[in-house]
This record gives C-alpha cells, structure tokens and sequence, in this order.
C-alpha cells in the first residue's frame, strides 16, 4: 500500500511522517504502528532512504504482505513453542515421576522463554530491515530548501 504524507522530523534514518487516514486506514495492517489513529491525521515512523526534510511532501510505501508474514511467524511461533514446551514438560513429567501438571508447567515456561527469546533475535534483526514503511519518492519539497 502506498500513501502520501508530509515529513514532521528526521533523524539519521528514519522520518516522522504525518498522513491523512482515509477509510483504508482502518483495514491497513500497519495500523497498530499509527500514532494517533483515532485522529483523521496519523503519524508513522518511517525508513529515510532518500534523506527527506522535514516540511517535504513524500510517498510512503507500507510492506504490507510482510507485515503479515510476520504477525503469522510471530504468532505460529509462539504456537510452537507452547505446545514444544508443553509436550516436553509432560515426557520429563513421566521420565522423573513428576506430577504432570508441574512439569507441563515448567515445560511451558521453558518453551516461552526460549520461543520468546529466539523471536526476539529474529524481529529485531528483521524490524528494521523489512518491517518499516519506507520512503519512496519526494513529491514535493519543503520550504527548508530554500528558493532557487
């Protein structure tokens, strides 16, 4: 999805960038990364790839379809660790005759934290290079710009 917006600041890479929500907005995926979405104006940090300033009239691009991708991964994989940790907390439960209930529960713990912690690495790695929207063109400059 693409939309126009105005730039509010920069700073070394990424843009504040304030757009006119239309009725699209509310099925945007990219929704939830809206600043002031109950607003008809919200404001979304985005990649600076062409160096816009502030004041400059520009065209965002939301990846959408990756955005999916990782809400799926996100939530499969915290699926998987669940029932990893629940499956092998119940065979330690019956390897240590332990009561099931405990060792489900130690097991689910277990596979949180390490599901969580591998999900970490991979979206913080993965946030900023494909997550982000990103600029794409300046449609119209600022008044920093100066007259020429």
């Amino acid at each position: 999805m693409t939309d126009n917006g105005l730039v509010l600041t920069t700073e070394k890479d990424i843009a504040e960038v304030e757009v006119v929500c239309f009725e699209g907005c509310h099925d945007c995926t990219a929704k939830s990364l809206c600043i002031g979405n109950k607003q008809n104006k919200g404001r979304l940090s985005v990649k600076n790839p062409l160096q816009a300033h502030p004041g400059d009239k520009v065209k965002i691009q939301i990846p959408e379809d990756r955005y999916n991708q990782a809400l799926i991964l996100l939530f499969g994989g915290l699926l998987v660790a669940i029932l990893l940790g629940l499956g092998g907390g119940y065979l330690l439960g019956l390897l240590f005759s332990l009561p099931l209930s405990l060792a489900s529960s130690i097991g689910l713990g277990t596979g949180l934290v390490f599901g969580g912690s591998i999900l970490t690495r991979v979206f913080k790695r993965k946030n900023k290079e494909q997550l982000y929207p990103v600029i794409i063109d300046i449609i119209k400059k600022g008044d920093c710009y100066g007259s020429a």
